[in-house]
């Protein structure tokens, strides 16, 4: 049984996955281009205290509900219970656009987060000054910009990963089984929850300071 679903579900170069890594990031550049260096850049102000104040709550719903998916389409006879019934195709190839998207925003959140942590804290070795240079010339909000735009792409395009059955469970039999592209999805799958928990962690800080 294994051998046929290998089979049905190669891994195999993904058509479009450059298409939509360029889709993703165009969209991230253009909502930080015009939310951070616009006059939106005064709704991004009051969104993003508003965003610091939602995320911690609406990540621990978020992963709650990924998992009691996942769950529930183990135990309730969905995906892996009679063969091939419940599978979805494109969930298992790692074919769906939210899917690419969805490990797109969560490197560029990663990989934005630590360059930010690190010239607030003055890792920019023979350069300890750029922290103060940065916050004061605005890189706070224009970070708060970035993570604002990100959140919602991240929240759109996650949500038929964290509340369909049917792709939750698709995935999380493909990891099982180790089937089509079984290491993206886990690689997905761990880099925005750690991207989510990131974030969660710096509004938690920006709440504390700002108290």
């Amino acid at each position: 049984m294994t051998q046929a679903l290998t089979e049905r579900y190669p891994v195999s170069r993904r058509p479009g996955a450059l298409a939509t890594v360029a889709i993703t990031l165009s969209i991230l550049g253009v909502g930080f281009a015009v939310f951070g260096f616009t006059p939106a850049l005064l709704a991004t102000l009051y969104a993003g205290m508003a965003a610091a104040y939602v995320a911690i709550p609406y990540t621990v719903v978020a992963v709650i509900t990924r998992e009691v998916s996942a769950w529930r389409s183990r135990h309730g006879g969905e995906p892996g219970s009679n063969g091939e019934f419940g599978l979805s195709d494109d969930a298992i190839r790692f074919g769906m656009f939210r899917q690419r998207a969805s490990l797109t925003t969560a490197i560029a959140m990663l990989v934005t987060l630590a360059l930010f942590a690190s010239a607030l804290l003055g890792g920019w070795g023979d350069q300890p000054s750029t922290a103060p240079g940065l916050l004061g010339e605005g890189g706070l909000l224009g970070f708060g910009a970035f993570a604002v735009v990100a959140g919602v792409l991240a929240i759109v395009v996650n949500v038929p990963l964290i509340y369909s059955r049917l792709v939750v469970g698709s995935e999380r039999h493909a990891i099982r089984q180790r089937l089509g592209a079984w290491k993206l999805i886990l690689a997905n799958t761990i880099l925005t929850t750690a991207s989510w928990i990131a974030y969660c962690g710096f509004a938690a800080y920006f709440l504390t300071e700002s108290m």
